[in-house]
Order: structure tokens, then C-alpha cells, then sequence
């Protein structure tokens, strides 16, 4: 029996078929490009052969049609089993497909034409392999106060900022970029949809980290990039949630948080393996034999089945919220709840996934400290979850606490 995160959906089985199918082949490259620091380029065109990178584009424009919150986990949680650099730059993508097809379902019996629009671009997702990254993150600011700028010239706009974390950058066709924009009614919070083929677009090559080394999250910078009207999305005041940014930070991180999880699953498979088949001692029995690593197996055992139960507990809930509520009719202070609710979930499960991958170290023994042993990988990489924001562990405490005695959930002044 299969006790991990199920799709609830017929375009869900397809998503997690495929997903599955692709375990094996991200896992066996994930510690070539893990040692030298490459991103695995093949592999996304695997996925993009295979379907997988549009399963959240409407089946009606040419996708998969996964528009359930579950299923699209479920998915996310199989990359991650097989690499978890590989599934943060998917998750990335496949989340803001998401996040755009559930404004397109919402509005697009309106006629409006920004909602025609976005129809036609969702089609483009999948029938000319537009990939799309964030450019979020930034130096000495939070994302909700972004010092990227966006500065109206005759129609359009110039853009100019330095962001890093730009995971999936190398085969990005496409960034979506958080920036300020400055009115007469103050500073304005913005996204902007960028090309990378436009001049000023330059995606920096340096991405050099603990874990997640094959996820390409190298720096973008923006210099005096020229963007048509159309480009620029305001969203709110800078600094202050709004309901489009709230509700997709729900989903693009719970997908980022099944990852992890499918890291502590991948860890937790090598370690059982492991201690069944290995040889040790003059009696030459394996390892499974003894109390204390069947003790450490069973603990292990018990803290999957906790943090899959968490995953899957908010993404039913988040999955019903927002299949019953429409783009631009979603309170703040309900989606705050669901907030909070996900922020408990994120902080137990990269917790829990984090102590579930150093138990597999300790079961296995020496030998997973070494660098050939997938183990020492997943162990360095399992630990990038709490820093996935929002919110870091000491900000997601005073976010929970806030909204749960009613308090300004403000964070970040």
C-alpha cells in the first residue's frame, strides 16, 4: 500500500504517473549535477517532452488540466523524491501556471480582455515551452518590499533591479518580477512579466550554495529593461498583502514544502534498503537485524507518516478554499487563516523532513557521510526548506501568533 500524498483527480493520476515515471532518471544525474554545480538541463527536456511542465495549463489550451491543489502537491512531492533540485525549479514554473489558470477560470466568462489575454498565453505555456521563474528574493529587503523599480515612460516601462534566488534561471523563457512602483498615492507593489530575450536582461551565473546545488538559482539583474504597458501588474501598496500575492504564496510554498518531504521519502527508501541489504560484522547479517537500528527505522517511519498527514491535511484544505472561491473574491482575513494554517504545516514538515533525513544518516552509519552516497546529498538539501519564504522560522512564529490572537499579521514594517 501506498500511504504518500494521493491526487484526488483524473488529470491528477496523469500528473503523478508522469511524475513518477520521471523519478528514477532525475535521481540518477541529481549527484553529477549536485558535484559540479550544473543544472540539469536534459532532464527539462524530458519534462517538457513528456507533458509534465504544462499539467496546470487548462486542458482546453492544451494541458494536462490540473487545477486541484492536492494533485498539483501530490506531483511536486514525486520530483522530489527523485531530485530536490530538479523539483524546486518545477515547483516554481508549475505553481504560477496554477496560480494564473485558477485567475483565467475565475474571470473568463467576464470577456474582459486582460482575461482573453492570459488565455492565449497559458496556450503558449504549453505549446511553446515557455518556461517561467520568480524573481523575488533581494538583498537586505523582504519580498513584500522590493527595491526592483518599475518607472513609467510614455506607455510603458522601465525596469531596473538586482534579485537573487532566481531558481530555475538557465532554461527560464520568462521571469515574473516583484518591483516598486512609485504614484502620486504613494508606492505602489508590482509584478512585472518579463522576457529573457529582451535587451538588459542578464541571468548571472553564480549560483553556489550548501544544498540545492543543481537548481540554477543564480542572480537576474535588470538594467533599463524596456517593457510594454501591458507588463506591469499592480497588485497593492508596497509592503501590504494583497489578495493575488497572498493566495499564491499559499500555493507556490505548500508545493515547495511537499518537496521536502519527498526529499525525507527519497532518504527514508535509501536507509531501509540499506540497512536490509548490507553486510556487516564477522556474522555477516545486515544491519535490520539489530534493535536499536529497528528502533531508528521505526522512529523514522513515524515521522513521515506525520509530516505526510500535515501535507495533505492543508492541501485539502487550501485545495476547497480556493475551488470555492473565485479570483478577486477571496477576503484577506480568511486567506490570513489559511495562512496561518499553512505556516504550521511549513514549519513542522521541513522540520520533521530535516530530523527524518539525519535519522536515515544515523541508521546507515558511516557510509552515508560520504560524498557518493546520495544520503550526504539529501541531507545538505532537505535543510533549504526553512528558509523558503515566506515565512523564516523566527518571522512564521510571530505570523502565527499574530493572526491566531488577532493581531495586525503584519511581519515586515
Amino acid at each position: 500500500m501506498d500511504f504518500g500524498l494521493q491526487p484526488h483527480t483524473d488529470a491528477g493520476r496523469r500528473f503523478v504517473a508522469l511524475a513518477e515515471g520521471h523519478i528514477a532518471e532525475l535521481a540518477a544525474v541529481a549527484d553529477e549535477n549536485d558535484r559540479n554545480r550544473t543544472f540539469p538541463f536534459e532532464s527539462f527536456e524530458l519534462l517538457h517532452e513528456s507533458g509534465l511542465l504544462k499539467a496546470c495549463v487548462p486542458a482546453e489550451l492544451g494541458g494536462l488540466g490540473v487545477a486541484s491543489v492536492q494533485d498539483f502537491v501530490a506531483g511536486i512531492n514525486r520530483i522530489g523524491r527523485g531530485d530536490g533540485s530538479t523539483a524546486l525549479a518545477v515547483n516554481m514554473h508549475v505553481s504560477q501556471v496554477w496560480l494564473l489558470a485558477w485567475h483565467w477560470s475565475s474571470l473568463r466568462e467576464s470577456g474582459l480582455p486582460h482575461v482573453q489575454a492570459l488565455g492565449g498565453y497559458l496556450q503558449q505555456i504549453g505549446e511553446q515551452r515557455l518556461f517561467m521563474s520568480s524573481a523575488v528574493a533581494e538583498v537586505g529587503t523582504d519580498i513584500l518590499h522590493p527595491r526592483t523599480t518599475a518607472v513609467q515612460e510614455g506607455a510603458g516601462w522601465v525596469l531596473s533591479g538586482h534579485k537573487m534566488f532566481g531558481t530555475g534561471s538557465p532554461v527560464a523563457r520568462v521571469f515574473q518580477a516583484t518591483c516598486r512602483v512609485e504614484t502620486p498615492d504613494g508606492p505602489r507593489f508590482a509584478i512585472a512579466t518579463v522576457p529573457r530575450t529582451i535587451p538588459g536582461v542578464t541571468v548571472m551565473d553564480n549560483w553556489d550554495a550548501m544544498g540545492m546545488r543543481g537548481s540554477g538559482s543564480h542572480d537576474v539583474v535588470f538594467k533599463d529593461v524596456r517593457l510594454p504597458g501591458f507588463a506591469v501588474a499592480m497588485l497593492g501598496p508596497w509592503g501590504e498583502w494583497s489578495e493575488a500575492y497572498l493566495a499564491g504564496n499559499i500555493v507556490i510554498t505548500l508545493g515547495l514544502v511537499s518537496a521536502f518531504l519527498g526529499i525525507a521519502e527519497a532518504a527514508r527508501d535509501l536507509a531501509v534498503t540499506s540497512v536490509k541489504t548490507q553486510k556487516r560484522g564477522t556474522a555477516a547479517r545486515p544491519p535490520a537485524e539489530k534493535p536499536a537500528v529497528r528502533h531508528g527505522i521505526a522512529e523514522i517511519e513515524i515521522d513521515v507518516a506525520a509530516a505526510r498527514a500535515m501535507v495533505a491535511r492543508t492541501s485539502s484544505i487550501a485545495g476547497e478554499y480556493f475551488s470555492t472561491h473565485h479570483s478577486g473574491a477571496c477576503p484577506m482575513d480568511e486567506l490570513h487563516e489559511l495562512m496561518k494554517d499553512f505556516q504550521c504545516t511549513k514549519t513542522f514538515v521541513t522540520r520533521k523532513s530535516a530530523e527524518i533525513v539525519d535519522r536515515c544518516l544515523s541508521v546507515v552509519g558511516g557510509g552515508a557521510y560520504l560524498a557518493r552516497n546520495p544520503l550526504s546529498r539529501l541531507a545538505r538539501d532537505v535543510r533549504a526548506g526553512s528558509f523558503m519564504q515566506p515565512f523564516s522560522p523566527n518571522e512564521a512564529f510571530e505570523y502565527i501568533g499574530r493572526v491566531t490572537v488577532g493581531m495586525d499579521p503584519k511581519v515586515w514594517d
